[in-house]
């Protein structure tokens, strides 16, 4: 089956074997590992506690490995710089805030998944061919989710699914563990005329078929708008990629006509749900950003302290400032990272957070540039580029499930990136 959805520039049937062989060759510690880091598209399919301790596991050993080998050259990237100094100064943030106990606790935990991404990129994830076993690993794990979320849309329909979690999640799983495989199967689909083109794009739209079943309209956006860009950026031909979106808006348009109550939901209902265009007392989605940019104006520099605008928001007088229009709605976080960061690390901690999110959108980046030929390389920027776009629905920057699912793509996508190994390459 892998040789049909090879191609020259990513062969899928010669890196399976020589992937497992070079896993077999590795030391004992870096063999298990590997080993265990190859089963974390599965992991997460059960659910957030087993996929927290799997991604913190690996971040313990990886910091236990750097300390007896002495190496830390990877500290050096600017985007770990950056994020190290975001974490340390939401600390400050939140010993100086009102409720230092509980923005400690919400803001220590997050370097965990800077530090996943660092031990994917310069440990576990270092070989392509071991980055293509795991690409194809996320492929059983995204095929296995979509159809647990085909079973759940046959047995009870309804708008938002939440199989196998129990929560309006599953599509994050869809939208963003397997953010890198869709990128890649887009590129692909839209620039080979062979069996590998015409199974990458049946997959891919099989996917985004799912996507909408799961009712979350961001993830969705995300996975679509990801996908076009992936299809444009590697050696695209115009009428493969004219048929493919085609394709794809015709089938969108099935299960909108099939399923009104999804058609209304991502149109209707989201047209008039868009923060910046309804900012009218009776939008939630604009009262969230609006509730996140007072706090910020109260407390500009450092912010309330990590999470603690779940605490806030609902004291604010809302009379305050005139010209900002609309109501606060106060849920757990104002829904967008950019507020968040503003609203509860002030505007040290966001031009911080910028800065990282900048220098993982060009490492990424870089990796196209180093290796064009391979699109995993070729399109792993389209997957931070997705993530941090700043004008969209987020979930909370220090929220434990949507970092467990962003950080596992980001991580793969860094790890396409080995130029960090070159010193003379931060000059660059």
């Amino acid at each position: 089956m892998l040789k049909y959805l090879s191609i020259p520039e990513l062969n899928f049937s010669e890196s399976w074997k020589i992937g497992w062989h070079k896993i077999n060759s590795l030391s004992k510690l870096d063999k298990y590992m590997t080993l265990f880091w190859l089963l974390g598209p599965f992991i997460y399919l059960i659910e957030r506690d087993p996929a927290d301790l799997w991604l913190t596991l690996i971040c313990f050993i990886f910091l236990a490995r750097c300390i007896k080998r002495k190496d830390w050259s990877w500290v050096n990237q600017i985007w770990f710089k950056s994020a190290l100094a975001l974490w340390i100064f939401g600390l400050f943030s939140a010993i100086t805030g009102p409720d230092p106990l509980f923005s400690f606790q919400q803001g220590f935990v997050w370097i965990r998944f800077p530090l996943y991404a660092a031990a994917a990129q310069v440990w576990l994830a270092k070989d392509r061919d071991i980055r293509i076993v795991m690409l194809l690993s996320i492929l059983i794990g995204m095929l296995i989710m979509c159809g647990i979320l085909i079973a759940e849309t046959i047995i009870e329909s309804k708008t938002r699914l939440t199989w196998p979690y129990g929560d309006l999640v599953p599509g994050g799983y869809i939208s963003k563990v397997s953010l890198p495989l869709f990128c890649v199967l887009m590129a692909i689909a839209v620039s080979k005329k062979s069996n590998a083109g015409l199974i990458s794009g049946f997959i891919g739209l099989f996917s985004i078929g799912v996507s909408v079943l799961t009712g979350e309209r961001t993830n969705f956006l995300i996975r679509a708008c990801g996908g076009i860009l992936a299809s444009i950026v590697w050696k695209p031909k115009f009428i493969m990629f004219s048929l493919l979106v085609l394709i794809e808006i015709i089938a969108v348009l099935i299960v909108f006509f099939n399923r009104p109550d999804l058609s209304d939901r991502f149109v209707k209902q989201f047209v008039n749900d868009i923060p910046i265009v309804n900012t009218t007392d009776n939008n939630p989605y604009w009262g969230a950003w609006r509730g996140g940019i007072q706090q910020g104006l109260v407390t500009p520099l450092k912010g309330i302290g990590p999470s603690g605008t779940r605490n806030t928001c609902k004291i604010l007088n809302t009379d305050f400032p005139k010209w900002l229009p609309g109501k606060n709605y106060c849920g757990n976080h104002p829904h967008n990272f950019y507020v968040q960061l503003f609203a509860e690390t002030g505007i040290i901690g966001l031009f911080l957070g910028c800065v990282m999110f900048g220098s993982i959108i060009l490492s990424c980046y870089k990796a196209r540039k180093e290796n064009f030929n391979c699109p995993m390389a070729a399109t792993a920027f389209v997957v931070p580029l997705g993530f941090f776009f700043p004008i969209q629905q987020f979930n909370s920057f220090y929220g434990q499930w949507n970092n467990l699912f962003i950080w596992f793509a980001i991580a793969f996508a860094m790890s396409q990136y080995q130029g960090w190994r070159n010193n003379k390459s931060f000059l660059k």
